[in-house]
């Protein structure tokens, strides 16, 4: 694959795409599912992935859902032997920082696990979502970042549903570099989550 499709599914594959078991022959196919209000979003990273063969659109009418999948491909399963070194547990791999090093993979992981806090005019933050990845592998990805694009991060715990999960913070002094750096590739479906007070 090129290096373009290559970023996008790095940045999809942190948040919320995921690779399906290796084949016999090491092949993994890769497998994008957002609801309604995300369809355009579905629809242009589908079309991005084009030179991969994405299969149609698929719908799940139950939970308003869509989804595609691309087929099995050795490609698909290299990154799927980082990602998922212990069978069925997504990790961070130890060389994310030759993976992460391009916006638009930030980027699509923003936009699949971001969040923009804004409280007031002074409170302006943004939070990435990393509650499936263990401390160790948040504050590689924190590092990643800090040492790839500039952007400070800090790890911080939070509490959902009585567990203890983690997720990465861009404290104010990163927040206009950190706007700057993925704005370009930011969706019109999630311009909100790059809108300044």
């Amino acid at each position: 694959m090129e290096k373009h499709e290559q970023d996008i599914l790095v940045g999809s594959i942190l948040g919320d795409g995921w690779l399906n078991a290796l084949t016999k022959d090491d092949r993994a196919s890769f497998q994008l599912k957002y609801n309604d209000k995300s369809l355009r979003f579905l629809k242009w990273v589908k079309h991005e992935l084009r030179a991969l063969g994405p299969q149609k659109l698929k719908v799940i009418q139950k939970y308003s859902q869509h989804y595609f999948r691309i087929p099995s491909r050795h490609d698909i399963g290299q990154l799927r032997q980082l990602f998922y070194p212990n069978e069925g547990i997504k990790r961070v791999p130890q060389n994310i920082g030759e993976l992460l090093d391009n916006p638009l993979s930030l980027a699509i992981w923003y936009q699949d696990d971001g969040t923009l806090d804004r409280r007031s005019r002074y409170h302006w933050n943004a939070m990435f979502a990393t509650y499936c990845f263990p401390y160790r592998d948040c504050v590689l990805l924190a590092n990643t970042v800090k040492r790839n694009f500039g952007i400070e991060m800090s790890v911080c715990r939070c509490q959902m549903r009585g567990k203890m999960y983690y997720r990465l913070y861009v404290p104010a002094k990163s927040m206009e570099r950190f706007i700057k750096t993925v704005q370009p590739h930011i969706h019109p479906d999630f311009a909100y989550k790059v809108l300044a007070l």
